[in-house]
């Protein structure tokens, strides 16, 4: 065995580190750019830290290595190590590096480190390295060009031409779907399914795309949902690992998704909540554009950009993670699930010393910012270790949020889970409604007259609760049923509701003596299918019900602390918490501390109401 091949190239950048990372780490964007082939992955599963097998073609032939995780710091290196199995190499080494200039600026440095399985191909292999470095440094040199003339700078990529007949029949379809205001949203989709490059387009998240827009989330995901419908979209679901928050697969339907995901890279099992794991994705109808859908990468840092540092931890021995250089709480994960909390503070230790087993120890790792933890492996094979931000990119429209569109409820309504499968949601508000005096209504009234009443109402809370961001799940006799992803929208929607419900007696003769009641509660809960449609099930749904049951005609009943935290975060607007009261709900051990909140119209114009025993 020969000495390997080490192939450099090195170019000065005006860009700094930071502003050149997100392309230069972005590798599968960036070896579309260079002209490399796709790659087709199976999953391995021995001791070792690779966890693919990759196929695909170099320099006009077949390959195939054990794809190892990649190695970084953010903003500052990443490297990879290949493990060819046959062909003419036995081993490629592929290092970035950035460093910054004195003055501003980054010097850039690429190397291969290619192992020829013969020496006599040392020569073809030093030629081959170098034409793709070559390739590496013109990329980067425009982007940096890009990025000095204050340009939107993008990689150069290849992509495939829309069917502009396809396209056009879905745009005035789409078009038509729509209400005149939102229409130009429309050609601003169609245009994008147009000319963006295929990267772009093989995973579009609808709240990625309004961000960048700079338009409404919630009118975004309806356009695509309505586009979908018209053909110019396809739709299917992601399950998100919670660790590497990668899609570990994908199904076409609600139906498909099963109790639990595994996650390959991570080799973990996951839960599959509603709100976190199962995720809704778009790509462009294959009739209108075919869009290649790679892989090109299935490693590089930015395909897990909350990840601060990652090293492969060797079965015999250590590695050092960077810690993160902004203060604050971050977390170790280590391969197969033992995690540690991490904090960066100023005073603590610049080194420290973390064992990796079946648990991390210590389970608290103190570390000053920029510092180094060591990593020693205490058993099993080599795997790798990360350091990640806590937070969690709010980008994602899950299955739950969708689940409260009205857009997905109307035009999907036969996207519905598997009959007996539960999935969670960690947090959902529901309200629930009564009207009051409404037998006396029906014989005062009649019934048509009081069955139009009762539905002009399930209108008027329907269209309040999606300003809010929430959906009528179901009603109930003349009751409603509502949920909503975020509490604050919940307790907002819940205030209008009664402020509304004013004009809407005044609007309708026979309603004189019919006030409204709502309850709210916000908690965990479990998703089901019930009656062909999704629906929720679980202790919340009976607290936010029995809560209703106490509230006076005008009336919002709330526990206690959500009261309060709404009062002091200012989302009640006008309305006023008007008492504190013990409610002893059926089903529940002990009284739940509750409050009462009345709108400002109840307050100022309404006749006081008798409160209840304990008010």
């Amino acid at each position: 065995m020969g000495k390997p091949v080490v192939v450099v190239r090195e170019l000065e950048c005006a860009a700094g580190p930071a502003a050149l990372w997100p392309f230069i780490a972005d590798t599968e964007r960036f070896n579309r750019s260079i002209g490399l082939r796709a790659i087709v992955h199976d999953p391995l599963s021995d001791a070792g830290a690779a966890r693919y097998l990759v196929h695909t073609r170099l320099g006009g032939f077949p390959v195939e290595y054990e794809e190892r995780p990649f190695e970084w710091i953010e903003n500052r290196r990443f490297a990879v190590r290949r493990l060819m199995r046959g062909g003419a190499l036995r081993s490629l080494e592929f290092c970035t590096e950035l460093e910054p200039r004195e003055g501003g600026g980054t010097r850039v440095r690429f190397q291969l480190v290619l192992e020829p399985r013969f020496a006599i191909l040392r020569p073809l292999a030093r030629l081959n390295g170098g034409r793709s470095l070559d390739a590496f440094v013109r990329v980067v040199e425009e982007v940096d060009a890009q990025l000095a003339r204050a340009e939107p700078a993008m990689l150069p990529a290849a992509r495939n031409e829309a069917q502009q007949d396809a396209l056009t029949r879905a745009a005035a379809a789409l078009r038509d779907a729509l209400p005149e205001p939102a229409r130009p949203l429309a050609d601003r989709l169609a245009a994008h399914v147009r000319d963006a490059q295929d990267a772009e387009l093989v995973r579009l998240r609808p709240y990625e795309l309004a961000d960048a827009w700079g338009v409404d989330r919630g009118l975004v995901l309806s356009l695509l949902l309505q586009g979908v419908v018209a053909g110019m979209l396809e739709l299917s679901w992601e399950l998100v690992c919670p660790s590497c928050r990668l899609g570990a697969a994908q199904v076409p339907s609600l139906a498909a998704v099963p109790q639990e995901g595994h996650c390959q890279l991570c080799d973990l099992h996951f839960g599959l909540d509603l709100d976190r794991a199962v995720e809704a994705t778009f790509r462009p109808a294959a009739a209108v554009r075919a869009v290649d859908l790679g892989p090109y990468c299935i490693g590089g840092p930015l395909r897990t950009p909350h990840v601060v540092s990652q090293v492969v931890l060797p079965a015999d021995g250590a590695a050092v993670l960077a810690a993160p250089e902004a203060p604050g709480r971050y977390r170790l994960f280590a391969r197969g699930g033992a995690t540690a909390s991490v904090e960066t503070q100023s005073g603590a230790p610049e080194a420290v010393d973390v064992s990796v087993g079946e648990q991390v120890e210590p389970g608290l790792i103190a570390v000053s910012p920029s510092g180094r933890v060591t990593v020693r492996l205490a058993a099993g094979g080599e795997r790798h270790v990360k350091i990640e931000r806590l937070d969690w990119a709010d980008r994602a429209a899950t299955a739950h949020q969708l689940s409260l569109s009205p857009t997905f409820r109307r035009l999907f309504s036969g996207q519905v889970l598997r009959a007996g499968l539960m999935l969670k949601v960690a947090r959902v508000a529901l309200l629930f409604s009564d009207l009051t005096a409404s037998t006396a209504l029906y014989r005062r009234a009649g019934d048509a007259n009081a069955f139009k009443l009762v539905q002009d109402h399930f209108e008027l809370l329907g269209a309040i609760a999606q300003r809010h961001g929430g959906a009528i799940v179901k009603t109930i006799g003349d009751a409603v049923m509502a949920a909503f992803a975020d509490e604050a929208e919940a307790m907002r929607a819940a205030i209008e509701m009664q402020d509304s419900f004013h004009a809407f007696r005044a609007g309708h003769g026979d309603a004189a003596d019919v006030y409204l009641k709502l309850g709210l509660f916000a908690g965990p809960c479990y998703v089901v299918t019930a009656n062909g449609v999704l629906d929720y099930f679980g202790m919340t749904v009976n607290v936010a019900a029995r809560l209703q049951a106490t509230a006076e005609p005008g009336e919002i009943v709330v526990p206690e602390e959500l009261a309060e935290r709404a009062r002091d975060a200012g989302w009640l607007g006008n309305a006023q918490l008007s008492a504190r009261f013990e409610a002893e709900l059926k089903g529940l051990d002990g009284a739940v501390k509750a409050a009462r909140i009345v709108s400002a119209f109840s307050t100022g114009k309404m006749r006081a109401v008798p409160r209840l025993k304990g008010a």
